[in-house]
């Protein structure tokens, strides 16, 4: 697979000795010997819970309470911001309190926050109502929300973006959704929300499908097929249907990446020998321009935010590893330098704070995530000790990642607080994080 340290099994460029690396399963990866380079960072945390907020998530009331329970606290272990209390532990009073509030007894059981809902209707005529309060500031709510719709986790997701918002002073994101290539019978490309929910199958190539990408929009997903042989690029819609060829010249057409206006992509193409970053025109596959040109493979383009730059993979320094360069091209500048292999770079959505997610493989060989904080110009490791992992993607706001996993399925870590929850089981690699959903 165009870099990425996994599941492509195809050489298909013989004589090319990075890209035919880049190719290669996971288990070929491990068996080579890392280059003599600086090991890369480990991770020391103590206790990553402690200076979380003391989140009381009581059963939802109401006659649809008990799927919004589950879909609510879900989501707050998802988004790793919170100290969730175990709910086994609130008093029987408590629990049946209702909307209510008795700010003492929720304090005697250590919380510092409590979110309560109601959840009633049914046939899409649902209607969810949520109070947030917090200990020490009285017993009215510090937010009061009612939604109405036909989907009750649709409700139940603006509900937590609400909360997260209250909180952090930036709405969640629950309601996003994250396309992947399936691995093993099945090879399309799908999608899950965030939460891990409602999985979807978007294409029916009956064929390899790898690389998924959203566009800025969320409406289509490019990925590359080798329906027709080739690697060829292909788009289809965010809810599935039939796909569109799109770029199809000889050799690879792979890696797609999009430009802030959706009209343009940055991807790799060989078709002139080498693999090069270009950009073409998403409408009908047109060069616009060549963005490299070097002796070595230059794959996996990353815009950044505001498209004004690009990370990519290179063997140029003798082993792959993440350069930037402008939008407009160029030599490119060399960012990592811990580390014999790092690949599957991905820009963070926040311009403000301009951040580079990443695969690198430790002296251990194993893969693990990475991230290159460009204002700092340092590496920082997000993940360790837990098997391999690879492919990082940044949620819409730049809180989370989600990863492949050697553990199986996707995995979805905050960066900050480093709490980790798996969302997806089964064979899964190359995840993409679609844009957050509207705000209503």
């Amino acid at each position: 697979m165009v870099g990425f340290p996994h599941a492509m099994t195809r050489n298909l460029f013989a004589g090319v000795t990075f890209a035919a690396l880049m190719l290669a399963p996971l288990s070929l990866w491990a068996q080579k010997a890392p280059a003599a380079e600086a090991d890369l960072p480990v991770i020391r945390i103590t206790d990553p819970n402690r200076d979380l907020l003391r989140l009381a998530v009581p059963n939802a009331t109401g006659d649809q309470g008990g799927e919004a329970t589950s879909i609510e606290r879900r989501d707050f272990e998802v988004v790793g911001l919170f100290n969730l209390l175990d709910p086994t532990s609130f008093p029987p009073a408590l629990q049946q309190e209702g909307l209510g509030f008795s700010s003492a007894l929720w304090g005697q059981v250590g919380a510092q926050g409590v979110v309560k809902l109601k959840a009633t209707g049914g046939g899409g005529n649902v209607t969810v109502e949520g109070r947030l309060y917090q200990i020490g500031r009285g017993e009215s709510p510090v937010l009061t929300k009612t939604y109405r719709g036909g989907d009750l986790r649709l409700l139940v997701h603006r509900w937590v973006n609400d909360v997260i918002q209250q909180f952090t002073g930036v709405a969640g994101v629950f309601g996003s959704r994250i396309a992947f290539a399936q691995t093993g019978r099945s090879q399309e490309i799908a999608a899950v929300g965030m939460d891990g929910g409602e999985l979807r199958v978007l294409t029916k190539m009956q064929s390899e499908c790898l690389l998924p990408a959203y566009s800025p929009t969320g409406r289509e997903v490019a990925f590359t097929s080798f329906l027709r042989g080739g690697a060829d690029m292909w788009i289809v819609s965010a809810d599935g249907g039939r796909a569109r060829w799109v770029s199809k010249r000889s050799g690879m057409n792979s890696g797609a990446a999009w430009y802030p206006d959706g009209v343009s992509l940055a991807i790799t193409l060989s078709h002139e020998g080498n693999p090069e970053i270009y950009k073409i025109r998403a409408s009908d596959a047109s060069i616009v321009q060549r963005l490299t040109n070097s002796s070595a493979s230059d794959l996996s383009p990353s815009l950044s935010a505001d498209g004004g730059q690009i990370a990519f993979v290179s063997d140029r320094g003798g082993s792959p590893q993440i350069y930037l360069m402008g939008a407009g091209g160029g030599g490119g500048k060399r960012l990592t330098f811990q580390g014999s292999q790092n690949t599957t770079p991905k820009f963070s959505p926040r311009s403000d704070k301009p951040m580079i997610a990443f695969t690198g493989r430790d002296e251990r060989l194993n893969f693990d995530i990475f991230v290159y904080d460009l204002k700092a110009g340092k590496v920082d490791r997000i993940t360790q000790s837990q098997g391999s992992n690879y492919d990082p993607a940044w949620s819409p706001d730049g809180r989370l990642l989600v990863y492949a996993s050697s553990r199986g399925g996707l995995f979805v870590r905050n960066v900050e607080t480093r709490k980790e929850t798996q969302i997806f089981r089964g064979g899964a690699h190359s995840p993409s994080w679609g844009p957050a959903p509207p705000q209503r």
